[in-house]
């Protein structure tokens, strides 16, 4: 990747910040979504420090999934605006544990288990490097659609011109008629 990791993760982080969300009917409300993002950093994070370390360490990703792990996240954070911040320090320790590995570590494999919806998802090694890259781009984008299919529209994250309805001639109300 050409900027940093941590780079990829601001507009979630900015989306938790000024965002509001509905509860969804099925899947995780908001608050889970972030501590999943900030948890699987975490432990990402973790796994290549420990390579660049020497160390041999294998990823499960069953405690990110966890619905009542990752609600004991969420309640330690307190609100959306922690869980901003968590999700912000977690990729800035990320993209540095990414950066320590150098060129020489990148490629070193990690056996990799990843469930999603009570499936398998992957069950393999998986170079580290490639596993972080993953992680801050296909990883992140199918959690911010998620999050983004959340969001209420409020002042604060509607685009300026979508606030006012542009006058044409196809939606200008008709002239009012005088009474006599």
């Amino acid at each position: 990747m050409n900027e940093r990791l941590d780079a990829a993760y601001a507009p979630f982080v900015a989306s938790l910040r000024t965002g509001s969300f509905r509860i969804p009917e099925t899947g995780w409300p908001a608050e889970l979504i972030a501590a999943h993002i900030a948890l699987v950093n975490d432990s990402i994070a973790d796994l290549a420090e420990q390579v660049a370390a020497g160390a041999k360490p294998s990823y499960d990703n069953a405690a990110a999934v966890d619905e009542s792990c990752l609600r004991a996240f969420a309640d330690a954070a307190g609100d959306l605006v922690g869980l901003a911040a968590a999700v912000e320090r977690s990729a800035v320790r990320l993209a540095a544990a990414y950066e320590a590995l150098g060129a020489e570590l990148g490629d070193t494999p990690v056996p990799v288990l990843i469930r999603d919806g009570g499936e398998v998802a992957a069950d393999r090694p998986m170079p580290i490097r490639s596993f972080c890259e993953g992680n801050a781009s296909r990883h992140l984008r199918a959690h911010s659609e998620q999050l983004s299919a959340l969001q209420v529209p409020t002042a604060e994250n509607l685009p300026r011109n979508r606030n006012r309805r542009a006058r044409t001639s196809s939606n200008r109300p008709a002239p009012r008629q005088r009474q006599s």
